[in-house]
């Protein structure tokens, strides 16, 4: 690269800044500023192309990916998507025919999306030559050579510019299909002889209904999961698997069979996976919060063993019911003490504050009852009238310096 590109985003970004500072500047003192969130999104895009045509290409990226996440629902923020998918599918500057509406080109979906078929299919490429009583190593060497790059290709022909929250949820749906035909095979002991109790499945009913499982989650959440956001598909596979840890822990502290204790991980486990997606969608969760949520959970589970560990319980059901709480405990206080607005991405809590204007604090920032604080201002484009132009509009960029609040 040469030496005039290095450090391309960053002083690109500065360059901005001082132009945003000097317009502030020489904005006529007696206008009345009519800021709205289209205008505001509409001058960043147009910034953001102008860059474009000038070939920085990752500081135009910047800031449609800023028109998006601070001005969702505006005209601005979809020819920003869709500027956002061509610069996804060539390194060239744009053509100036845009098609307003249409979603951005999502490359980490993809890339996730496609990672995951390729385990799939490395998998299939095992249970196929199990169903057929495959004899000998050879079919398995070859489901192993065809396996991995039919998976690939799959994911990369079948389902293109998914989003990271489709892509999560979709290869979550297949996982946690597969793990539902296992554990269901067990619970109802498929394959297993019919005077037999407590015996161990059929190992082709176990992979059959692995398969038919895994298929049936797939199609299904290919089907449903088209609006699904990032954060919805973080805690509804957080919420599965917390599920399942809570109908483990329980069906041991109750001390319940193997078949019944198969049958309450699924169940539970199915419903922590609805209460998740739920929760996900009627709460708008972010990825950050539902993670760091969890990660309470964690926290307040390993305190529980730990206290186990040190008092010695007698009983199964102490020495499961104690981290079972804990646990309970330590997602409770993860969803309280995490701050939603905390890195909230676009469509989420953060929308609420665009509607005010800059989502940046001012350089100097103080409220009644708070104590004093120093913020980094993001300079925001605003529509001001001028009476010396005949009420004509123009643009005029603010710096927020000072906020009071009483």
């Amino acid at each position: 690269m040469p030496a005039r590109r290095r450090g391309v985003r960053g002083g690109a970004v500065w360059l901005v800044c001082v132009w945003v500072a000097a317009g502030a500047v020489v904005a006529p003192p007696s206008a009345t500023a009519q800021i709205t969130a289209a205008d505001s999104a509409a001058v960043l895009v147009a910034t953001a192309t102008d860059i474009e045509a000038r070939g920085e290409l990752e500081v135009a990226r910047w800031l449609y990916e800023e028109v998006i996440r601070r001005y969702p629902g505006t005209p601005g923020a979809e020819l920003a998507r869709t500027r956002l998918e061509g610069l996804g599918a060539r390194a060239g500057p744009m053509s100036a025919r845009l098609t307003p509406g249409v979603a951005p080109q999502d490359r980490r979906g993809d890339t996730e999306f496609r990672v995951w078929s390729t385990l799939y299919g490395l998998w299939l490429g095992v249970a196929v030559p199990i169903l057929a009583d495959a004899e000998g190593s050879e079919p398995y060497g070859a489901g192993l050579l065809l396996g991995g790059p039919v998976g690939y290709l799959a994911g990369r022909v079948f389902l293109r510019s998914l989003t990271v929250g489709r892509a999560r949820t979709i290869s979550w749906a297949g996982t946690w299909g597969t793990w539902q035909g296992v554990g269901w095979a067990h619970a109802l002991e498929l394959g297993a002889d019919p005077g037999c109790k407590h015996c161990e499945p059929g190992e082709k009913e176990v992979v059959t209904a692995a398969l038919a499982g895994g298929l049936a989650g797939i199609v299904a959440s290919g089907l449903l999961s088209r609006d699904i956001t990032e954060g919805t598909a973080a805690s509804m596979y957080l919420g599965s698997l917390w599920g399942t840890w809570f109908g483990l822990g329980g069906a041991a502290a109750l001390d319940l069979d193997d078949e019944a204790m198969w049958a309450t991980t699924l169940l539970v486990g199915n419903a922590g996976l609805v209460a998740g997606a739920l929760a996900g969608s009627r709460l708008d969760l972010s990825s950050r919060r539902a993670h760091m949520s969890s990660l309470g959970g964690l926290i307040g589970g390993f305190g529980g063993v730990g206290i186990v560990l040190i008092a010695k319980p007698r009983g199964t059901g102490a020495e499961f019911g104690i981290p079972l709480a804990t646990s309970l405990a330590g997602l409770g206080l993860g969803v309280l003490l995490t701050s939603q607005d905390d890195g909230a991405p676009e469509g989420e809590s953060s929308a609420a504050r665009t509607r005010a204007g800059s989502l940046s604090p001012a350089l100097l920032n103080w409220s009644n009852g708070a104590r004093f604080e120093v913020g980094l201002p993001m300079p925001f484009p605003t529509t001001v009238l001028d009476p010396g132009r005949n009420g004509r509009r123009h643009t005029a960029w603010n710096v927020p310096l000072l906020r009071l609040r009483f």
